[in-house]
């Protein structure tokens, strides 16, 4: 592993941080700035699946304007879409107390890839407290990488 793997930090940006930053971009909130900022940092790597690209682009043409469809452009353009099997996903269902697969998905994309999980949904926490993924809500991960 080269020195310079070994500093990347792998990360998974959940849709609720994509949906604060899309809300008003003339305000230039935290979530903004820190979406743009992981975009630009050559030693931040941002993984992802097929759902959550669906969903990205689904909250896109929601909020309908270019600045959102650009947004997800540029983060689709730096994200490792990463395939997770069944045995994963079972391995991650176990933790989530609702059956909605987009975050059993996403908490195997992280558990595959050895992701932090950016997000403010709470459902994430049980499989965090257990350590089973790393969560940093939008707050921490603003504290830690701007």
């Amino acid at each position: 592993m080269s020195g310079s793997e070994k500093n990347t930090q792998i990360f998974m940006i959940d849709t609720n941080v994509l949906i604060a930053a899309m809300k008003n971009p003339r305000v230039e909130g935290k979530a903004l700035q820190l979406v743009l900022h992981m975009i630009k940092r050559e030693d931040i790597r941002i993984v992802g699946n097929h759902h959550l690209l669906k969903e990205m682009f689904g909250y896109a043409q929601r909020f309908g304007s270019k600045f959102a469809l650009d947004l997800v452009w540029s983060l689709l353009g730096r994200m490792e879409v990463i395939y997770v099997g069944k045995n994963l996903k079972r391995a991650c269902k176990k933790y989530f107390d609702t059956p909605r697969k987009a975050d059993i998905l996403h908490a195997a994309t992280c558990l595959k890839a050895d992701a932090v999980l950016i997000t403010n949904d709470k459902d994430f926490d049980r499989i965090h407290d257990e350590d089973i993924i790393r969560v940093w809500s939008i707050s921490e991960a603003v504290k830690n990488l701007l």
